[in-house]
Protein backbone atom coordinates (compact mmCIF):
# COMPACT_ATOMS: atom_id res chain seq x y z
CA UNK A 1 0.00 0.00 0.00
CA UNK A 2 0.98 3.37 -1.14
CA UNK A 3 1.42 6.09 1.35
CA UNK A 4 1.62 10.13 1.23
CA UNK A 5 5.26 11.01 0.68
CA UNK A 6 6.22 14.78 0.55
CA UNK A 7 8.28 15.79 -2.97
CA UNK A 8 10.93 18.13 -3.16
CA UNK A 9 10.17 22.16 -3.20
CA UNK A 10 6.05 21.49 -1.67
CA UNK A 11 4.80 21.02 1.90
CA UNK A 12 1.33 19.57 0.35
CA UNK A 13 1.14 15.32 0.31
CA UNK A 14 1.81 13.50 -3.00
CA UNK A 15 0.80 10.16 -4.14
CA UNK A 16 4.00 8.12 -6.05
CA UNK A 17 3.94 5.06 -7.55
CA UNK A 18 6.45 2.87 -9.11
CA UNK A 19 5.01 1.43 -12.93
CA UNK A 20 4.91 -2.55 -12.45
CA UNK A 21 7.58 -3.84 -14.57
CA UNK A 22 6.01 -5.81 -17.01
CA UNK A 23 4.32 -2.37 -17.87
CA UNK A 24 6.57 -0.35 -18.31
CA UNK A 25 6.87 1.62 -21.70
CA UNK A 26 3.97 -0.13 -22.75
CA UNK A 27 1.69 2.92 -20.43
CA UNK A 28 3.94 5.47 -20.91
CA UNK A 29 2.34 9.03 -21.69
CA UNK A 30 -1.11 7.35 -20.83
CA UNK A 31 -3.38 9.43 -18.35
CA UNK A 32 -5.90 8.43 -15.84
CA UNK A 33 -8.25 10.24 -13.72
CA UNK A 34 -8.84 9.45 -10.09
CA UNK A 35 -12.21 11.20 -8.68
CA UNK A 36 -11.58 11.22 -4.81
CA UNK A 37 -15.26 12.20 -2.71
CA UNK A 38 -15.44 14.77 0.13
CA UNK A 39 -13.47 13.78 2.95
CA UNK A 40 -13.88 15.55 6.89
CA UNK A 41 -13.86 19.58 5.50
CA UNK A 42 -12.04 18.61 1.64
CA UNK A 43 -14.46 18.50 -0.77
CA UNK A 44 -14.89 16.14 -3.65
CA UNK A 45 -12.02 16.80 -7.03
CA UNK A 46 -10.54 14.60 -9.05
CA UNK A 47 -6.69 14.56 -10.32
CA UNK A 48 -5.67 14.17 -13.72
CA UNK A 49 -2.02 12.54 -13.72
CA UNK A 50 -0.38 11.06 -16.55
CA UNK A 51 1.80 7.67 -16.34
CA UNK A 52 5.62 8.40 -16.29
CA UNK A 53 8.13 5.95 -18.19
CA UNK A 54 9.08 4.73 -14.53
CA UNK A 55 6.45 5.83 -11.85
CA UNK A 56 3.59 8.12 -11.40
CA UNK A 57 3.06 11.00 -8.96
CA UNK A 58 0.80 13.42 -8.34
CA UNK A 59 -0.37 16.00 -5.52
CA UNK A 60 -3.02 14.96 -3.18
CA UNK A 61 -4.66 18.30 -2.59
CA UNK A 62 -5.22 18.50 0.51
CA UNK A 63 -2.76 19.45 4.13
CA UNK A 64 -4.63 17.01 6.79
CA UNK A 65 -2.69 13.82 6.78
CA UNK A 66 -6.17 11.86 7.36
CA UNK A 67 -7.72 12.66 3.89
CA UNK A 68 -3.97 12.66 2.18
CA UNK A 69 -4.02 8.89 3.97
CA UNK A 70 -7.57 8.06 2.70
CA UNK A 71 -6.84 9.64 -1.01
CA UNK A 72 -3.66 7.67 -0.84
CA UNK A 73 -5.43 4.17 -0.46
CA UNK A 74 -8.40 5.23 -2.92
CA UNK A 75 -5.41 6.10 -5.70
CA UNK A 76 -3.55 2.68 -4.73
CA UNK A 77 -6.82 0.99 -5.25
CA UNK A 78 -7.74 2.98 -8.80
CA UNK A 79 -3.94 2.01 -10.16
CA UNK A 80 -4.39 -1.57 -8.85
CA UNK A 81 -7.42 -1.57 -10.93
CA UNK A 82 -6.19 -0.16 -13.93
CA UNK A 83 -2.70 -2.38 -14.25
CA UNK A 84 -4.89 -5.72 -13.98
CA UNK A 85 -7.14 -4.71 -16.55
CA UNK A 86 -4.13 -3.36 -18.85
CA UNK A 87 -2.64 -6.57 -18.43
CA UNK A 88 -5.69 -8.96 -19.18
CA UNK A 89 -6.46 -7.03 -22.05
CA UNK A 90 -9.40 -4.99 -22.89
CA UNK A 91 -12.54 -5.89 -21.78
CA UNK A 92 -16.47 -6.18 -22.86
CA UNK A 93 -18.80 -3.99 -21.35
CA UNK A 94 -22.76 -5.54 -21.50
CA UNK A 95 -25.48 -2.88 -22.08
CA UNK A 96 -26.61 -3.12 -18.16
CA UNK A 97 -22.79 -2.04 -17.68
CA UNK A 98 -22.75 0.58 -20.14
CA UNK A 99 -25.60 2.24 -18.72
CA UNK A 100 -24.73 2.23 -15.32
CA UNK A 101 -21.28 4.18 -16.13
CA UNK A 102 -23.84 6.90 -18.01
CA UNK A 103 -25.42 7.32 -15.08
CA UNK A 104 -22.88 7.53 -12.54
CA UNK A 105 -22.04 10.41 -14.51
CA UNK A 106 -25.75 11.82 -15.09
CA UNK A 107 -26.31 11.79 -11.10
CA UNK A 108 -23.12 13.68 -10.56
CA UNK A 109 -23.69 16.22 -13.09
CA UNK A 110 -26.76 16.81 -12.24
CA UNK A 111 -26.33 16.81 -8.69
CA UNK A 112 -23.26 19.48 -9.17
CA UNK A 113 -26.03 22.05 -11.29
CA UNK A 114 -29.60 21.02 -9.84
CA UNK A 115 -28.99 23.44 -6.35
CA UNK A 116 -28.59 26.47 -8.90
CA UNK A 117 -29.30 25.72 -12.06
CA UNK A 118 -29.54 28.96 -13.76
CA UNK A 119 -31.14 30.30 -17.08
CA UNK A 120 -33.72 27.62 -18.50
CA UNK A 121 -32.82 28.53 -21.68
CA UNK A 122 -29.14 26.62 -21.37
CA UNK A 123 -30.15 23.74 -21.10
CA UNK A 124 -33.14 23.99 -23.44
CA UNK A 125 -30.56 24.61 -26.21
CA UNK A 126 -28.34 21.58 -24.85
CA UNK A 127 -31.88 19.10 -24.77
CA UNK A 128 -32.27 20.22 -28.35
CA UNK A 129 -28.71 19.62 -29.77
CA UNK A 130 -28.50 15.91 -28.03
CA UNK A 131 -31.85 14.98 -29.18
CA UNK A 132 -31.38 16.08 -32.98
CA UNK A 133 -27.87 15.38 -33.34
CA UNK A 134 -24.88 12.91 -33.28
CA UNK A 135 -26.55 10.25 -35.08
CA UNK A 136 -23.85 10.02 -37.11
CA UNK A 137 -20.79 7.46 -35.67
CA UNK A 138 -18.17 9.95 -37.06
CA UNK A 139 -19.79 12.75 -35.76
CA UNK A 140 -20.81 10.69 -32.17
CA UNK A 141 -17.14 9.86 -31.73
CA UNK A 142 -16.09 12.96 -32.15
CA UNK A 143 -18.35 14.81 -29.95
CA UNK A 144 -18.13 12.13 -27.33
CA UNK A 145 -15.26 10.63 -27.57
CA UNK A 146 -13.29 12.23 -25.18
CA UNK A 147 -15.92 12.24 -22.20
CA UNK A 148 -16.57 8.36 -22.90
CA UNK A 149 -12.50 8.16 -22.27
CA UNK A 150 -12.77 10.22 -19.31
CA UNK A 151 -15.58 7.80 -17.43
CA UNK A 152 -13.18 5.36 -18.53
CA UNK A 153 -10.44 6.29 -16.79
CA UNK A 154 -12.29 7.37 -13.62
CA UNK A 155 -13.64 3.74 -13.17
CA UNK A 156 -9.95 2.48 -13.88
CA UNK A 157 -11.83 0.60 -17.33
CA UNK A 158 -9.77 -0.17 -20.51
CA UNK A 159 -12.57 -1.85 -23.06
CA UNK A 160 -13.30 -2.80 -26.68
CA UNK A 161 -13.88 -0.50 -29.25
CA UNK A 162 -17.35 -1.99 -29.05
CA UNK A 163 -18.01 -1.03 -25.68
CA UNK A 164 -16.69 2.28 -26.42
CA UNK A 165 -18.87 3.22 -28.83
CA UNK A 166 -21.63 2.07 -26.97
CA UNK A 167 -21.18 4.00 -24.00
CA UNK A 168 -20.82 6.99 -25.99
CA UNK A 169 -24.44 6.57 -27.26
CA UNK A 170 -25.51 5.55 -23.62
CA UNK A 171 -23.27 9.31 -22.77
CA UNK A 172 -25.73 11.16 -25.10
CA UNK A 173 -28.76 9.93 -24.19
CA UNK A 174 -27.80 10.70 -20.50
CA UNK A 175 -26.21 14.41 -21.52
CA UNK A 176 -29.94 14.91 -23.07
CA UNK A 177 -31.61 13.44 -20.20
CA UNK A 178 -29.53 15.62 -17.32
CA UNK A 179 -30.42 18.37 -19.66
CA UNK A 180 -34.40 17.59 -19.70
CA UNK A 181 -33.95 17.11 -15.55
CA UNK A 182 -32.00 20.16 -15.19
CA UNK A 183 -34.72 22.78 -17.09
CA UNK A 184 -37.21 21.01 -14.81
CA UNK A 185 -35.23 22.43 -11.60
CA UNK A 186 -34.33 25.91 -13.61
CA UNK A 187 -38.15 26.27 -13.87
CA UNK A 188 -38.66 25.77 -9.98
CA UNK A 189 -39.97 22.08 -10.56
CA UNK A 190 -37.97 19.71 -7.90
CA UNK A 191 -39.77 17.01 -8.11
CA UNK A 192 -38.44 13.42 -8.25
CA UNK A 193 -35.89 12.39 -10.47
CA UNK A 194 -37.62 9.54 -12.36
CA UNK A 195 -34.80 9.84 -14.73
CA UNK A 196 -32.28 8.56 -12.63
CA UNK A 197 -34.20 5.41 -11.42
CA UNK A 198 -33.58 4.05 -15.10
CA UNK A 199 -29.99 3.81 -14.21
CA UNK A 200 -28.24 0.41 -12.98
CA UNK A 201 -26.59 0.34 -9.73
CA UNK A 202 -23.09 1.05 -9.94
CA UNK A 203 -22.56 -3.09 -9.01
CA UNK A 204 -23.09 -3.73 -12.48
CA UNK A 205 -19.70 -2.59 -13.53
CA UNK A 206 -17.53 -5.83 -14.45
CA UNK A 207 -13.82 -6.56 -12.98
CA UNK A 208 -11.02 -5.85 -14.97
CA UNK A 209 -9.76 -9.50 -15.02
CA UNK A 210 -13.23 -11.28 -14.96
CA UNK A 211 -16.05 -9.40 -16.25
CA UNK A 212 -18.21 -10.04 -13.02
CA UNK A 213 -19.17 -7.41 -10.61
CA UNK A 214 -16.55 -6.36 -8.58
CA UNK A 215 -16.54 -4.58 -5.26
CA UNK A 216 -16.63 -0.89 -5.89
CA UNK A 217 -14.60 1.34 -3.82
CA UNK A 218 -16.84 3.91 -2.19
CA UNK A 219 -14.93 6.94 -4.08
CA UNK A 220 -16.52 5.06 -7.36
CA UNK A 221 -20.00 6.28 -6.18
CA UNK A 222 -21.78 9.45 -6.73
CA UNK A 223 -23.76 9.09 -3.39
CA UNK A 224 -22.96 6.36 -0.85
CA UNK A 225 -25.29 5.90 1.90
CA UNK A 226 -22.05 5.47 4.78
CA UNK A 227 -21.43 9.45 3.14
CA UNK A 228 -25.01 10.76 3.80
CA UNK A 229 -24.70 9.18 7.28
CA UNK A 230 -21.50 10.72 7.83
CA UNK A 231 -22.52 14.10 6.45
CA UNK A 232 -25.92 14.02 8.38
CA UNK A 233 -23.56 13.16 11.44
CA UNK A 234 -21.49 16.91 10.55
CA UNK A 235 -24.14 19.35 9.97
CA UNK A 236 -26.22 17.90 12.67
CA UNK A 237 -24.16 17.00 15.64
CA UNK A 238 -25.81 14.10 17.35
CA UNK A 239 -24.59 12.95 20.95
CA UNK A 240 -22.03 10.14 19.64
CA UNK A 241 -23.58 7.09 21.03
CA UNK A 242 -26.51 8.53 18.45
CA UNK A 243 -23.90 8.84 15.58
CA UNK A 244 -22.69 5.21 16.57
CA UNK A 245 -25.63 4.16 16.60
CA UNK A 246 -27.15 5.46 13.27
CA UNK A 247 -23.61 4.68 11.39
CA UNK A 248 -23.66 0.67 12.76
CA UNK A 249 -27.43 0.32 11.50
CA UNK A 250 -26.20 2.16 8.08
CA UNK A 251 -23.31 -0.85 7.87
CA UNK A 252 -25.30 -3.37 8.31
CA UNK A 253 -28.17 -2.02 5.81
CA UNK A 254 -25.14 -2.16 3.27
CA UNK A 255 -24.05 -5.24 4.28
CA UNK A 256 -27.64 -6.55 3.36
CA UNK A 257 -28.60 -5.17 0.35
CA UNK A 258 -24.61 -5.53 -0.75
CA UNK A 259 -23.56 -1.84 -1.87
CA UNK A 260 -23.30 1.48 -0.81
CA UNK A 261 -25.20 3.47 -3.85
CA UNK A 262 -27.71 5.45 -2.05
CA UNK A 263 -29.14 6.59 -5.45
CA UNK A 264 -29.76 2.60 -5.83
CA UNK A 265 -31.63 1.97 -3.21
CA UNK A 266 -35.49 1.06 -3.46
CA UNK A 267 -38.29 0.55 -1.16
CA UNK A 268 -38.21 -3.10 -1.84
CA UNK A 269 -34.74 -2.91 -0.53
CA UNK A 270 -36.07 -1.31 2.86
CA UNK A 271 -38.81 -3.63 3.08
CA UNK A 272 -36.63 -7.27 2.62
CA UNK A 273 -34.42 -5.87 5.45
CA UNK A 274 -37.94 -5.23 7.69
CA UNK A 275 -38.59 -9.01 6.54
CA UNK A 276 -35.34 -10.21 6.89
CA UNK A 277 -35.04 -8.34 10.73
CA UNK A 278 -38.55 -9.49 11.29
CA UNK A 279 -37.55 -13.36 10.57
CA UNK A 280 -34.82 -13.79 12.95
CA UNK A 281 -37.48 -13.63 15.72
CA UNK A 282 -35.22 -12.22 18.18
CA UNK A 283 -36.23 -8.07 18.00
CA UNK A 284 -40.09 -6.77 19.26
CA UNK A 285 -41.54 -4.23 16.27
CA UNK A 286 -40.84 -1.54 18.15
CA UNK A 287 -37.12 -2.21 18.59
CA UNK A 288 -36.87 -2.45 14.43
CA UNK A 289 -39.04 0.73 13.93
CA UNK A 290 -36.86 2.57 16.49
CA UNK A 291 -33.36 1.00 15.88
CA UNK A 292 -33.05 0.16 12.49
CA UNK A 293 -35.83 1.62 10.19
CA UNK A 294 -35.67 5.06 11.73
CA UNK A 295 -32.24 5.70 11.45
CA UNK A 296 -32.27 4.66 7.81
CA UNK A 297 -34.97 7.30 7.33
CA UNK A 298 -33.59 9.61 9.35
CA UNK A 299 -30.24 9.58 7.08
CA UNK A 300 -32.31 8.98 3.57
CA UNK A 301 -34.45 11.64 4.61
CA UNK A 302 -31.57 14.25 5.50
CA UNK A 303 -30.26 13.47 1.61
CA UNK A 304 -33.09 13.60 0.05
CA UNK A 305 -33.60 17.26 1.70
CA UNK A 306 -30.30 18.35 0.93
CA UNK A 307 -30.99 16.86 -2.53
CA UNK A 308 -28.42 14.44 -2.58
CA UNK A 309 -31.15 11.79 -3.73
CA UNK A 310 -34.01 11.84 -5.05
CA UNK A 311 -36.68 10.28 -2.80
CA UNK A 312 -36.53 8.38 0.87
CA UNK A 313 -36.95 4.73 -0.01
CA UNK A 314 -37.44 4.47 3.75
CA UNK A 315 -40.81 6.38 3.72
CA UNK A 316 -43.59 4.74 5.41
CA UNK A 317 -42.08 1.10 5.57
CA UNK A 318 -42.66 0.34 9.18
CA UNK A 319 -43.02 -3.08 11.29
CA UNK A 320 -46.42 -3.33 12.10
CA UNK A 321 -45.69 -6.48 14.54
CA UNK A 322 -47.38 -7.04 18.65
CA UNK A 323 -45.11 -6.00 21.22
CA UNK A 324 -44.42 -9.63 23.24
CA UNK A 325 -46.46 -9.73 26.34
CA UNK A 326 -45.05 -8.83 29.48
CA UNK A 327 -44.32 -11.86 31.89
CA UNK A 328 -43.33 -9.90 34.90
CA UNK A 329 -42.91 -5.68 36.07
CA UNK A 330 -40.57 -3.77 34.66
CA UNK A 331 -39.67 -2.52 38.54
CA UNK A 332 -37.23 -4.89 40.48
CA UNK A 333 -38.65 -6.91 42.80
CA UNK A 334 -38.33 -6.34 46.91
CA UNK A 335 -35.88 -9.14 46.50
CA UNK A 336 -33.83 -7.92 43.22
CA UNK A 337 -33.35 -4.40 44.92
CA UNK A 338 -32.28 -6.23 48.54
CA UNK A 339 -29.95 -8.41 46.60
CA UNK A 340 -27.96 -5.28 44.29
CA UNK A 341 -28.01 -2.61 46.99
CA UNK A 342 -26.46 -5.71 49.56
CA UNK A 343 -24.11 -6.47 47.28
CA UNK A 344 -23.27 -2.70 46.65
CA UNK A 345 -22.67 -1.70 50.46
CA UNK A 346 -20.25 -4.89 50.22
CA UNK A 347 -18.38 -4.16 46.72
CA UNK A 348 -14.74 -2.93 48.06
CA UNK A 349 -15.43 -6.28 50.15
CA UNK A 350 -13.90 -8.47 46.64
CA UNK A 351 -12.00 -5.91 44.51
CA UNK A 352 -10.80 -8.89 41.82
CA UNK A 353 -8.95 -6.77 39.61
CA UNK A 354 -11.20 -3.88 39.43
CA UNK A 355 -10.01 -0.46 39.51
CA UNK A 356 -10.76 2.10 42.44
CA UNK A 357 -13.46 4.02 40.18
CA UNK A 358 -15.09 0.64 39.21
CA UNK A 359 -15.29 -0.15 42.85
CA UNK A 360 -16.81 3.14 43.65
CA UNK A 361 -19.35 2.74 40.87
CA UNK A 362 -20.62 -0.50 42.30
CA UNK A 363 -20.53 0.81 45.44
CA UNK A 364 -22.50 3.96 45.10
CA UNK A 365 -24.55 3.60 41.69
CA UNK A 366 -27.07 1.68 42.41
CA UNK A 367 -27.92 3.38 45.48
CA UNK A 368 -28.15 6.75 43.80
CA UNK A 369 -30.53 5.01 41.16
CA UNK A 370 -32.60 4.22 43.75
CA UNK A 371 -33.23 7.43 45.23
CA UNK A 372 -33.15 9.57 42.18
CA UNK A 373 -34.77 6.84 39.12
CA UNK A 374 -31.85 8.77 37.37
CA UNK A 375 -30.61 6.87 33.98
CA UNK A 376 -28.14 5.08 35.10
CA UNK A 377 -25.34 6.97 32.33
CA UNK A 378 -26.11 10.06 33.81
CA UNK A 379 -25.21 8.21 37.40
CA UNK A 380 -21.50 7.17 36.32
CA UNK A 381 -20.98 10.13 34.64
CA UNK A 382 -21.27 12.42 37.56
CA UNK A 383 -17.83 14.52 38.59
CA UNK A 384 -17.77 15.73 42.13
CA UNK A 385 -17.95 19.24 41.00
CA UNK A 386 -21.98 18.35 39.69
CA UNK A 387 -22.85 17.98 43.87
CA UNK A 388 -23.23 21.10 45.35
CA UNK A 389 -25.80 22.74 48.36
CA UNK A 390 -28.18 24.37 47.22
CA UNK A 391 -30.86 26.53 49.88
CA UNK A 392 -29.42 24.26 52.84
CA UNK A 393 -30.10 21.07 50.41
CA UNK A 394 -27.11 18.99 48.84
CA UNK A 395 -28.29 17.87 45.51
CA UNK A 396 -26.21 16.68 42.70
CA UNK A 397 -26.83 18.60 39.21
CA UNK A 398 -27.25 16.17 35.82
CA UNK A 399 -25.61 18.02 32.95
CA UNK A 400 -24.75 17.92 29.38
CA UNK A 401 -21.19 19.00 30.44
CA UNK A 402 -20.80 15.89 32.10
CA UNK A 403 -21.81 13.96 29.50
CA UNK A 404 -25.17 12.56 27.47
CA UNK A 405 -28.45 13.83 28.96
CA UNK A 406 -31.80 12.58 27.13
CA UNK A 407 -33.19 16.18 26.86
CA UNK A 408 -30.28 17.65 26.71
CA UNK A 409 -31.06 20.00 29.70
CA UNK A 410 -30.09 19.64 33.19
CA UNK A 411 -31.68 19.38 35.94
CA UNK A 412 -30.80 19.12 39.61
CA UNK A 413 -32.00 16.22 41.95
CA UNK A 414 -31.45 16.33 46.22
CA UNK A 415 -29.39 13.53 47.55
CA UNK A 416 -31.27 11.40 49.72
CA UNK A 417 -30.53 11.62 53.89
CA UNK A 418 -29.89 8.16 53.71
CA UNK A 419 -26.83 8.87 50.72
CA UNK A 420 -25.46 11.48 53.37
CA UNK A 421 -26.12 8.97 56.28
CA UNK A 422 -23.91 6.26 54.50
CA UNK A 423 -20.76 8.90 53.88
CA UNK A 424 -21.32 9.67 50.00
CA UNK A 425 -20.43 13.35 50.42
CA UNK A 426 -17.16 12.67 51.99
CA UNK A 427 -16.35 10.24 48.59
CA UNK A 428 -17.33 13.38 46.67
CA UNK A 429 -14.71 15.30 48.49
CA UNK A 430 -12.14 13.00 48.05
CA UNK A 431 -12.50 13.29 44.62
CA UNK A 432 -12.56 16.28 44.51
CA UNK A 433 -13.94 18.18 41.00
CA UNK A 434 -12.81 14.99 39.40
CA UNK A 435 -14.98 12.04 37.80
CA UNK A 436 -16.66 9.71 40.47
CA UNK A 437 -16.36 6.48 38.31
CA UNK A 438 -14.43 6.56 35.65
CA UNK A 439 -10.76 7.97 35.35
CA UNK A 440 -10.10 11.56 34.40
CA UNK A 441 -7.84 10.46 31.70
CA UNK A 442 -10.57 9.06 29.35
CA UNK A 443 -12.92 11.27 30.20
CA UNK A 444 -12.89 13.16 26.57
CA UNK A 445 -13.09 10.85 23.68
CA UNK A 446 -11.08 11.07 20.94
CA UNK A 447 -13.41 10.45 17.92
CA UNK A 448 -16.57 11.82 17.80
CA UNK A 449 -18.31 8.03 17.73
CA UNK A 450 -16.65 6.99 20.73
CA UNK A 451 -18.72 6.38 23.28
CA UNK A 452 -18.13 8.40 26.68
CA UNK A 453 -16.42 6.44 29.22
CA UNK A 454 -19.62 6.56 31.81
CA UNK A 455 -21.22 4.30 29.45
CA UNK A 456 -18.68 1.64 29.79
CA UNK A 457 -18.74 1.85 33.02
CA UNK A 458 -22.52 1.80 32.82
CA UNK A 459 -22.47 -1.80 30.77
CA UNK A 460 -19.59 -3.10 33.11
CA UNK A 461 -22.48 -2.60 36.01
CA UNK A 462 -24.92 -4.16 34.20
CA UNK A 463 -22.71 -7.33 33.72
CA UNK A 464 -22.48 -7.10 37.60
CA UNK A 465 -25.71 -7.44 38.38
CA UNK A 466 -26.30 -10.74 35.97
CA UNK A 467 -23.01 -11.64 37.97
CA UNK A 468 -24.52 -11.33 41.67
CA UNK A 469 -27.86 -12.71 40.67
CA UNK A 470 -30.84 -10.58 39.35
CA UNK A 471 -30.41 -12.45 35.86
CA UNK A 472 -34.35 -12.42 35.00
CA UNK A 473 -33.99 -11.10 31.46
CA UNK A 474 -37.62 -9.79 31.36
CA UNK A 475 -36.02 -7.04 34.06
CA UNK A 476 -32.96 -4.81 32.60
CA UNK A 477 -30.30 -4.86 35.18
CA UNK A 478 -30.19 -1.03 34.99
CA UNK A 479 -33.09 0.22 34.28
CA UNK A 480 -35.07 -1.21 37.27
CA UNK A 481 -34.14 1.13 39.46
CA UNK A 482 -36.13 3.74 37.12
CA UNK A 483 -39.07 1.94 37.35
CA UNK A 484 -38.99 1.23 40.83
CA UNK A 485 -38.44 4.87 41.78
CA UNK A 486 -41.19 5.93 40.05
CA UNK A 487 -43.23 2.89 41.50
CA UNK A 488 -41.93 4.17 44.83
CA UNK A 489 -43.13 7.37 44.46
CA UNK A 490 -46.47 6.76 43.97
CA UNK A 491 -46.84 4.27 46.74
CA UNK A 492 -45.39 6.95 49.04
CA UNK A 493 -47.44 10.09 47.51
CA UNK A 494 -44.57 11.79 46.18
CA UNK A 495 -45.90 14.65 44.01
CA UNK A 496 -45.99 13.63 40.20
CA UNK A 497 -44.66 17.09 38.91
CA UNK A 498 -41.60 16.66 41.21
CA UNK A 499 -40.94 12.94 40.19
CA UNK A 500 -41.08 14.35 37.05
CA UNK A 501 -38.35 17.06 37.63
CA UNK A 502 -36.01 14.44 39.18
CA UNK A 503 -36.09 11.89 36.54
CA UNK A 504 -35.99 14.45 33.84
CA UNK A 505 -39.74 12.81 31.72
CA UNK A 506 -40.83 15.36 29.36
CA UNK A 507 -43.50 17.94 30.68
CA UNK A 508 -47.01 16.86 29.51
CA UNK A 509 -48.29 20.24 29.49
CA UNK A 510 -47.49 23.78 28.79
CA UNK A 511 -47.94 25.18 32.21
CA UNK A 512 -45.24 22.34 33.65
CA UNK A 513 -42.70 23.71 31.69
CA UNK A 514 -42.47 26.95 33.04
CA UNK A 515 -40.59 27.68 35.95
CA UNK A 516 -38.14 25.55 38.07
CA UNK A 517 -38.28 22.93 40.69
CA UNK A 518 -36.44 24.15 43.75
CA UNK A 519 -34.19 21.97 45.54
CA UNK A 520 -35.84 22.78 48.59
CA UNK A 521 -39.12 21.83 47.11
CA UNK A 522 -37.54 18.40 45.87
CA UNK A 523 -36.79 17.54 48.92
CA UNK A 524 -39.88 17.16 50.65
CA UNK A 525 -40.74 15.28 48.41
CA UNK A 526 -38.06 12.96 47.74
CA UNK A 527 -37.97 12.42 52.02
CA UNK A 528 -41.13 10.73 51.86
CA UNK A 529 -39.53 7.86 50.59
CA UNK A 530 -38.27 5.41 53.53
CA UNK A 531 -34.62 4.15 53.47
CA UNK A 532 -34.15 0.71 52.18
CA UNK A 533 -33.69 -1.58 54.66
CA UNK A 534 -30.79 -4.06 53.28
CA UNK A 535 -28.30 -4.38 56.39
Amino acid sequence: MSRPVRLPHTSVPAFRKRIPADLRGKVTGRQVRIPFPAHGHEPECTVVATLGVSEIKFSLHTRDPRVATARSGIAEDHLQRLFTGLRSGPARLTHKQVVALAGVWYRGFVAHLEDDPGKPFVFEKLRQAFSEGLDDPAKLRSEMGSLADDVLAAHALTVDDNSRDALMAAMRDAIRDAAETLLRRAKGDYGPDTVAQRFPSIEALPSPTTGVAPKVPASAIGVTLTGLAEAWGRERQPRAKTLEEHLRVVKAFVKFVKHDDATAITPGNVVAWKDALVAEGRLAAKTINAKYLTPIGTVLNWGKANRKIASNPAQGVRSSGKAPPRSRERSFSHEEATTILKAALHAHDTPGRNSDEMLAARRWTPWLCAYSGARVAEITQLRGQDFLEVQGVWVFRISPEAGAVKTDKPRIVPVHPDLIRQGLLEYVKERGDRPLFYKEATARPKVPTKAHPAKTVAGRLAGWVRDIGVNDPNVQPNHGWRHLFMTLCREYGVAEEARYFMVGHTKRDTGQSYGEASAAALMRELAKLPAFKVE
